[in-house]
Formats: structure tokens, C-alpha cells, sequence
């Protein structure tokens, strides 16, 4: 059995929609296209659609991840690379997905606009939320299609030891797509699995643009699996899916002096990282500090209302779990410029 039949019978017969392919030097009365711009400057050029699935930047991100341009679907974020996943894979009522929370809360959300059961098997606080690989692979049955697992995690910046991973698509071979979100794996001193989606073909990785490559606005991510699996996504997602200016912006990070500053802004972030986690220890206000592998850490106060008032006050924002009862007390606290995480440790310093 193909990877393929795991999805739902209607996206394996699904036509997806054709653009039509046009020369550029073509005159174009094919797409229904205004012949002009009406302005000038930044609306160059935007009269006209862009392509539908970009061949200069699929070149660049598939360099980037090391992959071949066949094995990169680019999308509106990682998360739109969540979605896709959930539409093609899990039937609404029969199907279910497994996640590990404390994770990015977008996997739930698209679980449940899918109309999709989510199993959970929590990370193990108590041991730097480490992955319970034995109780999640039992906890998996025969409608268990996808498996998401977020490494580096967010929120709490630690990392799936590689040999468990390997475990997990080798137990769930032709029974469930392993989903690795690595959107923080260029903070991490791991390597990435990308390589391992020709090896492995129940194994898809999400990447994006918005962390490392500090292109956040732009909302440009990318799904890497084998080319079945692609083949599957490519028909749910739209055509014409990344706007021409977005396109630009993400060749242009992927590109000479801009990738490079990326890269050097990536080492600058993690040694900040370091010296913020070992100052935030010393705050009589915190309880815990975790390790990370993130471009934040994650942190337990003694009493979070009261350093909510007071970064309040400092007009500094945190991202608070008190709502979340296995997190109490918990936040993340993205690393920020040198001023801005000193800052930081002005203010909670003064409830010592």
C-alpha cells in the first residue's frame, strides 16, 4: 500500500484546478487579467497573476533545506501546510490525529474545523517535556492518520531525540503521516529530517519563513514530503495560492547579504538565549526556567498575576498559560534585541 491511500478517497480523485502556462513574452488574453497596472511603483506588475506554484523560489527553498525542488510545496505559512494535511488525510468523524501538548494550538483548531478527533499524549514535564514514545505509539489505532509532533516544541523550546523519531515512522509505516513542525529548527544545535523524506514517505516536515528568516509578514512556509504526498496537497491548495510581492520578499531572503545576515541574526538570537536563561534563573520571581532549543524559553513564576501587573506596567508583553492548568504559572518569553530582553530583566527584577 502507497502512502497515498491514507487520504481521503474524494482528495485521491479529486481534478485539481489548471492554470494555464504562459511564455512571458506571450500576450496574455488567457486569465481574464486586467492589461494594465493602474498605479505605479509598488503596483507594478500586479495586474497580473502570479505563478501558480513559484519555480525561482521553490529553486531557492529546496537549496535552503536541502532537498530536491520536487519534494517542496510552498505555502501561505506552516500552517496553512497544517490545514492541507488535515483536508486530505482525515474525514470528518472517522479519522483522528495524535498531539503531544503542550504544541502549537493550531494543530487542535485545524483538528477541530476538520471535524477530527485529536488524541493527546502530553509531554513529560517532569522530565523537560520529553515525547512518552511507548504510550504515544500505543495510543495510536487504525484511523490515526496523522501524528504531529513539534520539534523544537512550542511552547517549550525542547527538542525529539532523532532515534525516537526514526522509531515513530518506522512503527507507523503505511498507517500514519509523521508531521515534524520544525519552524524553530534553525535555533536548534540538531539537524533537521528534511533529508529523510525520500527514505521515509509517511514523513512530512513543515518549515517557514517567519522565525529564522524574520519574514513573519510575508506568511511563507513550505511542506517537504515525497512527491506522492505532495501530489496530494497540490490539488487541495489554491491555485495562485502566494501573492507576486510575497513571492519577491522570500527569494530575496533566501539570497546572498540578506541570508547571510539571517543566519548571523540566528547566532546573535541564541547566544542572547543563553545569557537571558541564566539571568532569568536568578530572578527571585521565577520558579523554573527550561532549556531551549527555541527562540524563546519557557518559564514558571512563583506567582504570575503578580508579574503580569508589573510587566504591564513596563509596557512588556509575554505569552501567558495561566488559563491552562498544566501550565500554570507558565509563559514564553520570545528573545528580543539585547535593550529589550535587559529590559525585561529591570522589571522583574524589581519584585525581587
Amino acid at each position: 500500500m502507497t502512502i497515498a491511500a491514507l487520504a481521503r478517497a474524494e482528495i485521491r480523485n479529486l481534478q485539481s484546478y489548471q492554470a494555464a502556462a504562459v511564455a512571458d513574452d506571450n500576450v496574455k488574453m488567457h486569465a481574464n487579467e486586467a492589461p494594465a497596472a493602474t498605479g505605479t511603483g509598488e503596483t507594478d506588475g500586479l495586474n497580473r497573476y502570479p505563478a501558480p506554484r513559484p519555480a525561482a523560489l521553490i529553486s531557492l527553498m529546496a537549496g535552503y533545506y536541502g532537498v530536491a525542488e520536487g519534494n517542496v510545496l510552498v505555502t501561505r505559512g506552516s500552517s496553512e501546510g497544517i490545514d492541507l494535511l488535515m483536508r486530505s488525510f482525515c474525514s470528518a468523524g472517522r479519522d483522528n490525529v495524535l498531539l503531544t501538548p503542550p504544541a502549537f494550538e493550531m494543530y487542535q483548531v485545524y483538528a477541530s474545523i476538520q471535524g477530527t478527533r485529536a488524541i493527546s499524549v502530553p509531554l513529560q514535564a517532569e522530565r523537560d517535556f520529553a515525547v512518552n514514545t511507548d504510550l504515544l505509539l500505543g495510543s495510536c489505532d487504525a484511523n490515526t492518520k496523522l501524528i504531529f509532533l513539534c520539534s523544537p516544541n512550542n511552547p517549550v523550546g525542547t527538542v525529539i531525540p532523532r532515534a525516537e523519531i526514526v522509531r515513530i515512522l518506522e512503527t507507523r509505516t503505511a498507517k500514519s503521516v509523521v508531521v515534524i513542525d520544525e519552524a524553530y529548527v534553525e535555533y536548534s544545535d540538531t539537524e533537521s529530517l528534511a533529508s529523510l523524506v525520500t527514505q521515509f514517505e509517511n514523513l512530512v516536515v513543515l518549515r517557514t519563513l517567519s522565525k529564522a528568516l524574520a519574514l513573519a509578514g510575508a506568511r511563507c512556509g513550505a511542506v517537504i514530503a515525497s512527491t506522492e504526498i505532495l501530489a496530494l496537497l497540490q490539488s487541495v491548495l489554491a491555485p495562485y495560492a502566494m501573492a507576486s510581492p510575497v513571492i519577491t520578499s522570500a527569494e530575496r531572503a533566501l539570497t546572498g547579504m540578506q541570508l547571510r545576515e539571517a543566519l548571523e541574526s540566528v547566532n546573535t538570537i541564541t547566544a542572547e538565549r543563553e545569557r537571558l536563561r541564566v539571568e532569568l534563573g536568578n530572578c527571585a520571581t521565577i520558579e523554573r526556567v527550561w532549556p531551549s532549543q527555541a527562540n524563546f524559553l519557557f518559564v514558571r513564576f512563583h506567582d504570575l498575576a503578580k508579574v503580569e501587573r508589573c510587566l504591564a506596567d513596563a509596557g512588556i508583553t509575554i505569552r501567558i498559560y495561566a488559563g491552562n492548568s498544566e501550565l500554570h504559572n507558565c509563559a514564553r518569553i520570545t528573545i528580543a534585541s539585547a535593550t529589550d530582553n535587559d529590559r525585561l530583566l529591570r522589571a522583574l527584577r524589581s519584585l525581587d
